[in-house]
């Protein structure tokens, strides 16, 4: 059975990659809470390694943090470098970008990522990944390792953490929470920036094919976005809950209007139906908000 080292796979997306993979591999979570220094134990061998270790958090974290962003991140990616070079240059890296690392006004298809400047308000983590890819791109051109970078639209599905304010866990948070309890809801900007979900189960589908495929870079996207609005209201849909009550808030802080990736290498990908991941998504938030009451 082939080996598979992980980093960061306590989080949201290694809490479902993990389960996943162990029905076909030999899976190691790596200890990457303090990753100065040594990260891989070199006595050890592994086919494929997966870094998905990062510090980040959405609700204003990139723009108040950037200078801790950037020491810990810088740790974690030199840690992960130095492991791969020196212990398992063989070894097989998926590693992932971010949709904040292309220029706002380039298309957001795989040959422009490096192009111009990364995503205003996230500049900080946006170059973190570049340089991510970068350092990838020198492993392979001077030693011959091998690697595929996803850039990955925002992952969402049952099984986060209940503080996290990715946009569409807020928006569920703030409907549902409104639609038991009463209370306004409040959403930022106007409504009309657009974004894009994938489904945490089709993002572990796409990972597991991307340990086995050739191709370096790929937008893990559907090319299908929509607007906050649109959200809001398949939310409130499903809840019964009346969208024409919500206020937005157009003094607050939203990054790019439009963050649409193009689906370049997943045309043929059968993507969740986004009501059904909605649904499956808010089921998860009441049941869990529910019993920690």
């Amino acid at each position: 059975m082939k080996k598979i080292l992980i980093t960061g796979g306590t989080g949201f997306v290694g809490k479902a990659l993990v389960p996943a993979l162990k029905t076909e591999y030999e899976v190691e979570v790596a200890n990457s809470h303090n990753m100065k220094g040594k990260l891989f134990d070199c006595g050890r061998e592994y086919d494929y390694i997966i870094h998905m270790a990062v510090k980040t958090a959405a609700g204003g974290y990139c723009q108040n943090h950037g200078g801790e962003q950037f020491l810990i991140n810088t740790d974690i990616n030199n840690a992960f470098f130095q492991g791969w070079r020196n212990c398992f240059p063989n070894a097989k890296v998926v590693t992932f970008g971010s949709s904040c690392g292309y220029d706002a006004n380039v298309e957001k298809t795989e040959s422009n990522y490096l192009k111009g400047e990364a995503e205003p308000g996230y500049e900080v983590y946006g170059n973190i990944k570049r340089h991510l890819l970068i350092g990838c791109n020198a492993m392979n051109k001077e030693y011959g390792m091998q690697f595929s970078y996803l850039i990955p639209s925002t992952l969402y599905g049952p099984n986060y953490e209940l503080n996290d304010r990715h946009f569409i866990f807020d928006l569920i948070r703030k409907i549902v929470d409104a639609k038991q309890n009463g209370g306004e809801v409040v959403l930022w900007g106007d409504g009309n920036q657009r974004r894009e979900l994938i489904y945490i189960d089709d993002a572990v589908k796409i990972i597991k094919q991307a340990l086995t495929w050739n191709l370096q870079l790929c937008n893990l996207s559907s090319g299908q976005d929509y607007s906050i609005r649109d959200y809001a209201q398949t939310i409130c849909n499903i809840v019964d809950y009346d969208f024409n009550t919500i206020k937005f808030d157009t003094s607050q802080f939203v990054g790019s209007l439009s963050k649409k990736m193009i689906n370049t290498h997943l045309t043929d990908f059968q993507f969740t139906p986004l009501e059904e991941g909605l649904r499956k998504t808010i089921e998860y938030y009441v049941s869990r908000s529910s019993s920690s009451k």
